[in-house]
């Protein structure tokens, strides 16, 4: 996947949100101050010549929809900050999360039983 700016991913987000829709639409989904219709309009065509989005045509009016899942950019993001930002390390990743207290007591044993879970699938 190719890289997104800040206004690329809100732009995303907000098709993801809206699921399809004209720039129009998409523009009513991003947050204040809202960007130039112009503007929404160029973001939107540099993500489809990224091979995030693509459009149908009606008429003269384009009804833009994503064909990157969120889920699936996520999981870039993710693996981007493990390799890149932690060395591969887990540890370094999940650490600071967990000694700030910023994964709750019920988080924190969902992923142990996760865990385990995964744990007895390696030893079979």
């Amino acid at each position: 996947m190719k890289e997104l700016t800040k206004a690329q991913e809100d732009v995303l987000k907000a098709i993801w949100d809206a699921e399809k829709g004209a720039v129009s639409d998409i523009l009513d989904r991003l947050p204040e101050p809202k960007p130039a219709y112009t503007t929404v309009a160029t973001v939107i065509k540099v993500l489809e010549r990224k091979g995030y989005v693509a459009h149908e045509t009606y008429g003269k009016t384009h009804v833009y929809h994503a064909i990157v899942q969120k889920k699936d950019y996520a999981s870039h993001l993710l693996r981007e900050a493990f390799t890149g930002f932690f060395g591969g390390s887990l540890k370094q990743m999940v650490s600071p999360l967990i000694k700030n207290r910023e994964i709750s007591l019920a988080e924190l044993e969902e992923l142990k039983q996760m865990l385990e879970l995964e744990i007895k699938k390696y030893k079979k």
